[in-house]
């Protein structure tokens, strides 16, 4: 199953990106970030036949709703009160209860954030590190976190990554005490702790492939597309 959750961050406009609208499986918008969505379809003839959205139900203006149902946009409201998360992660509880309990545990899970960073430096900072803890609290759970200027993806434990020479590649660490390795990038780490988050920054791949090892890593690799 394929999830693309939208965040209220900077919209995608990549078409490499917002193609994927169409593949997913299930589009589920925090409630600040519907407007963005719905604006798109509209000005891309898009006409899905239905979103969810979930939030604290404070970002969803009655007339918004009454536009979607206007252009046969079913809107499926979810209102999650409680103050102890941000809405990303509300819609990132909500979108994994709707899958069966055999796909959890058998890694055919896999979901898209758009929109968490951009905007607010502070939101992005903290939605990027959500990434790292949702990986660990899911860990069958395939995520990843794309932006029309690259990709985060979480790591536990080893993974390679497909590549290609000169690529831009950044490694943050969010289990400081373990050590970090990676070969195929031009400045080799060899099992050495990431305790900043700056110290496995502005890599380089030197092929098309490169392999991190780790504790709890966020990888980076920078869009072809991003100048």
């Amino acid at each position: 199953m394929f999830i693309i959750i939208i965040a209220k961050g900077q919209f995608p406009t990549q078409p490499s990106l917002t193609s994927h609208f169409a593949m997913a499986d299930r589009v589920v918008c925090c409630d600040g970030a519907f407007a963005n969505y719905f604006s798109w379809c509209r000005l891309n003839h898009s006409h899905p036949s239905e979103v969810d959205v979930v939030g604290d139900g404070d970002s969803l203006p009655p007339a918004l709703l009454q536009q979607a149902h206007e252009a046969a946009l079913k809107v499926s409201r979810t209102v999650v009160s409680e103050q102890e998360s941000n809405d990303l992660s509300k819609a990132v509880h909500y979108a994994l209860q709707q899958v069966d309990e055999p796909s959890l545990s058998s890694e055919a899970v896999r979901i898209e954030i758009l929109g968490a960073t951009g905007l607010r430096e502070d939101h992005t900072l903290g939605n990027i590190s959500l990434l790292a803890y949702y990986a660990m609290q899911f860990p069958n759970v395939q995520f990843t976190m794309v932006s029309d200027y690259g990709r985060f993806t979480p790591v536990r434990g080893k993974r390679t990554f497909q590549s290609h020479k000169g690529e831009q590649v950044s490694i943050f660490s969010f289990t400081p005490a373990q050590p970090v390795s990676v070969s195929g990038l031009r400045y080799p780490i060899e099992g050495r702790c990431l305790h900043w988050l700056w110290e496995g920054t502005l890599n380089e791949s030197l092929g098309t492939s490169f392999e991190v090892s780790g504790g709890l890593l966020v990888v980076y690799q920078k869009s072809a597309n991003a100048d």
